[in-house]
């Protein structure tokens, strides 16, 4: 296989992450664009390229063509960045695991088998709350009303929870896991408040055009 070839491949396989239609219409003449702008002799994607390529699919599949109000761009943001709470607080709280058995087991050992069977729920949870994230991010992102709905009902859900962990005093024996349980609660509570505002209100519910 040829340098020529390598690099197409390469090249082929990072356009594939742009949507269908885009890639029926632009992608052959990209592709040219880029082999031609090539360094003689690359065989590989450039790093610096690779994150345009990579940044510009995922600006296409999140945002559609209509224009959005910044409070939507703003939240869609938000939720990128509560997928990674979200994971910073499964790898806080498998961090922390053992500090905070023993803190249970010393100050509330009753509750040594509750706080062990939320930490195994948490963990497990974790990688479904990361995905729901992304998944909502891009349902508001592309103006789905229903999705707006779900992030509501979602940060009801995780308010009752921090509510729960609160009540049980996990505050006092897991201070660094309510902190981030706490930033996640932060980052949904403003997202959802700006995916109802009235900028918001009117992308979603666009009104029909009168003739």
């Amino acid at each position: 296989m040829s340098d020529t070839q390598a690099l197409e491949r390469a090249y082929r396989r990072i356009l594939s992450c742009y949507p269908r239609s885009f890639r029926a219409d632009s992608e052959d003449e990209i592709l040219a664009v880029l082999l031609a702008t090539a360094a003689e002799g690359q065989t590989r994607v450039r790093c610096a390229e690779a994150w345009d390529l990579i940044h510009g699919a995922l600006r296409m599949r999140l945002w559609p063509a209509a224009p959005r109000p910044r409070t939507v761009r703003a939240a869609v943001t938000l939720m990128l960045a509560g997928a990674a709470a979200e994971l910073a607080a499964m790898i806080t709280i498998a961090v922390t695991a053992g500090a905070v058995r023993a803190a249970v087991a010393a100050r509330y050992p009753a509750a040594m088998p509750a706080a062990t069977v939320h930490e195994v729920l948490v963990l497990a949870s974790a990688p479904v709350a990361i995905g729901l994230w992304l998944w909502l991010a891009w349902a508001n992102g592309r103006g789905q009303d229903w999705a707006r709905m779900i992030s509501a009902a979602c940060f009801g859900l995780l308010s009752l929870v921090m509510v729960g962990n609160l009540s049980q005093h996990a505050a006092t024996y897991a201070p660094a896991n309510m902190i981030a349980a706490a930033i996640v609660w932060a980052i949904g509570l403003v997202s959802v408040v700006l995916i109802f505002t009235p900028a918001a209100w009117r992308y979603y519910r666009p009104q029909p055009v009168q003739h």
